[in-house]
Protein backbone atom coordinates (compact mmCIF):
# COMPACT_ATOMS: atom_id res chain seq x y z
CA UNK A 1 0.00 0.00 0.00
CA UNK A 2 1.67 3.07 -0.81
CA UNK A 3 0.87 6.63 0.57
CA UNK A 4 -1.68 7.67 -2.03
CA UNK A 5 -4.18 4.39 -0.68
CA UNK A 6 -3.65 5.24 2.76
CA UNK A 7 -5.04 8.95 2.25
CA UNK A 8 -7.72 7.54 0.47
CA UNK A 9 -8.61 5.36 3.52
CA UNK A 10 -8.38 8.23 5.79
CA UNK A 11 -10.44 10.21 3.33
CA UNK A 12 -13.18 7.50 3.56
CA UNK A 13 -12.84 6.46 7.33
CA UNK A 14 -13.53 10.13 7.89
CA UNK A 15 -16.44 10.36 5.77
CA UNK A 16 -15.07 13.65 3.56
CA UNK A 17 -16.54 14.05 0.01
CA UNK A 18 -14.75 14.80 -2.80
CA UNK A 19 -16.77 18.03 -2.99
CA UNK A 20 -14.99 19.09 0.74
CA UNK A 21 -11.53 18.42 -0.54
CA UNK A 22 -12.00 20.20 -4.33
CA UNK A 23 -13.71 23.36 -2.64
CA UNK A 24 -10.45 23.37 -0.52
CA UNK A 25 -8.04 22.80 -3.09
CA UNK A 26 -9.79 24.80 -6.12
CA UNK A 27 -10.49 21.79 -8.40
CA UNK A 28 -12.99 19.69 -9.64
CA UNK A 29 -13.98 16.88 -8.12
CA UNK A 30 -13.58 14.89 -11.61
CA UNK A 31 -9.46 15.68 -11.06
CA UNK A 32 -9.68 14.21 -7.42
CA UNK A 33 -11.60 11.01 -8.33
CA UNK A 34 -9.41 10.47 -11.07
CA UNK A 35 -5.91 11.33 -9.15
CA UNK A 36 -7.21 8.65 -6.57
CA UNK A 37 -8.23 5.90 -9.21
CA UNK A 38 -4.80 6.27 -11.40
CA UNK A 39 -6.32 7.72 -14.47
CA UNK A 40 -4.53 11.27 -14.14
CA UNK A 41 -1.64 13.02 -12.06
CA UNK A 42 -2.08 16.61 -10.03
CA UNK A 43 0.32 18.82 -9.16
CA UNK A 44 2.50 18.63 -5.90
CA UNK A 45 0.92 21.90 -4.64
CA UNK A 46 -2.32 20.29 -4.88
CA UNK A 47 -1.55 16.82 -3.48
CA UNK A 48 0.30 18.32 -0.76
CA UNK A 49 -3.03 20.49 -0.24
CA UNK A 50 -5.30 17.49 -0.31
CA UNK A 51 -3.02 15.78 2.29
CA UNK A 52 -3.38 18.54 4.58
CA UNK A 53 -7.47 18.77 4.53
CA UNK A 54 -7.67 15.12 5.32
CA UNK A 55 -4.99 15.31 8.02
CA UNK A 56 -6.78 17.88 9.49
CA UNK A 57 -10.39 17.52 8.89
Amino acid sequence: MNVKDTYILKRRKKKIRLRQIAEFIGCSQSLISQYETGNCDMDKIKVEKYKEFIDSY
